[in-house]
């Protein structure tokens, strides 16, 4: 790690966002006592930066079964005290963190907690969501109780899940860094809001592989190519925030164990991740790495999901989006569906990744050209191929029984830019470079 000699707040921002709107940051509350550590970290923010706070409660309706007309009325009734004591216990919150409902307008709504969290943070144009910590077991998953790592799987607004013992901001960062740093678009304007720190640690964990060419000289190099890549994209991201520069750690093990080792050790108070969107069975059983490092970590955590791509004008002055992407869960249509994209993308070198509950996510493949994929409609599979036309042994195949849609993600030149398969309990992922 390398020190870093810390800028006096007030030269960091009140002004740094000079020109630009106030951010926006949500503050998602139950009134209860763990999430009072989300009121005490938006008071540490508003020291230095001149942020738009909004307090949002969400209250889940009570079910009841309903026989008659008149125990309609009792439930609503019921649901009706609950929301006045709710709000009676973040008005109390408010004041323990020395604001008012003026200072810090209050929101409250009925509903599920996650989707609603989300929903008002997008209506506010929110540049962060905090909440207080969030750790349950798979139990209180299933029935939704983990309201935190839900937010952040639903919502594209990246999501601080503040640890009660954030007494300041934090000085010791460490941002878990990916083979593919979808996040980083976000990651700057998100670190501003926290102020200079005094070490920013790039770590990155190489999972054991054990895959045909997993142990070759050609994919130690590619992997070592792919890992500078993504340290050099992360550190001129970072360079953007004042008096932050990073050092790189390499660590090889489980992902999330080592993360969550090592943040202990180095003492860690931010420990900042990416998170793709996942669906199905993933979103339930949290099999992510961020995720898992949400619940077990001791330290506050920032999770910066991706995020969508602005809409922008096109030529004719009508809106059109950046990124398009293309969805197909009909099977009489796979198999011409990849013809297009073998077509369109032969000889393009690409990375494959497998993402799977069990294992989380695997890359497999790291800049190989790709040969094509195919769909047997006779056994249900899909066939990707990668590897050098001529003159290698460099060929990679991965065969997925019974898979569930296609999706094609096109970039903004129109080029294809992630082919994406989704099957029971995962996905695998061809990424264009």
């Amino acid at each position: 790690m390398t020190a870093i000699k810390t800028n006096p707040a007030d030269s960091f921002t009140r002004n740094a966002e000079r020109g630009h709107e106030r951010p926006t940051v949500v503050v998602a509350t139950d009134g209860s006592d763990g999430s009072a550590a989300a009121f005490a970290a938006v008071q540490l923010m508003t020291k230095i930066s001149d942020l738009e706070v909004r307090v949002v409660s969400v209250l889940e309706p009570v079910v009841l079964p309903v026989r008659v007309p008149h125990e309609l009325l009792d439930a609503l009734e019921i649901d009706a005290q609950r929301a006045r004591d709710l709000g009676a216990r973040v008005i109390g919150q408010l004041k323990a963190a020395g604001a008012n409902a003026n200072d810090w307008p209050t929101e409250s709504r009925i509903g599920r907690p996650a989707e609603l969290i989300g929903q008002i943070a997008q209506e506010h144009d929110a540049s962060l969501i905090i909440t207080g910590p969030g750790k349950h077991g798979l139990l209180e998953r299933i029935v939704g109780g983990e309201t935190a790592a839900r937010v952040v799987q639903l919502a594209r607004i990246p999501l601080l899940a503040a640890s009660p013992d954030m007494r300041r901001l934090p000085q010791r960062v460490v941002i878990a860094m990916d083979l593919d740093p979808l996040h980083l678009s976000e990651l700057s304007r998100v670190l501003r809001l926290f102020g200079p720190a005094a070490s920013v640690t790039c770590v990155h964990v190489q999972a054991r592989e054990d895959f045909p060419g997993s142990r070759s000289a050609a994919f130690a190099r590619a992997y070592e190519t792919a890992v500078a890549q993504s340290f050099k994209a992360t550190e001129n991201a970072i360079s953007k925030v004042p008096g932050l520069r990073a050092d790189l750690v390499r660590l090889n093990g489980d992902p999330a164990a080592e993360l969550l080792r090592y943040a202990e050790y180095a003492k860690t108070e931010l420990l900042v991740l990416g998170l793709r969107r996942h669906h199905g069975l993933r979103r339930l059983l949290g099999g992510g790495v961020a995720l898992k490092v949400l619940r077990g970590a001791s330290c506050s955590v920032l999770i910066v999901p991706e995020r969508v791509a602005p809409a922008t004008r096109n030529e004719n002055g009508k809106r059109g989006e950046q990124i398009s992407t293309l969805v197909s869960d009909d099977p009489t249509a796979w198999a011409s569906l990849l013809k297009q994209v073998t077509e369109r993308n032969a000889g393009r070198h690409a990375t494959l990744e497998a993402d799977g509950a069990a294992i989380g996510a695997m890359v497999h493949v790291v800049d190989l050209p790709f040969i094509g994929a195919d769909y047997d409609h006779r056994d249900g599979r899909v066939e990707i191929l990668l590897g050098d036309f001529v003159g290698s042994d460099r060929h990679f195949s991965r065969n997925i029984s019974n898979p569930v849609s296609i999706a094609v993600l096109k970039a903004p030149n129109g080029k294809d830019s992630v082919v994406c398969v989704t099957y029971k309990g995962g996905q695998t992922l061809v990424t264009f470079t």
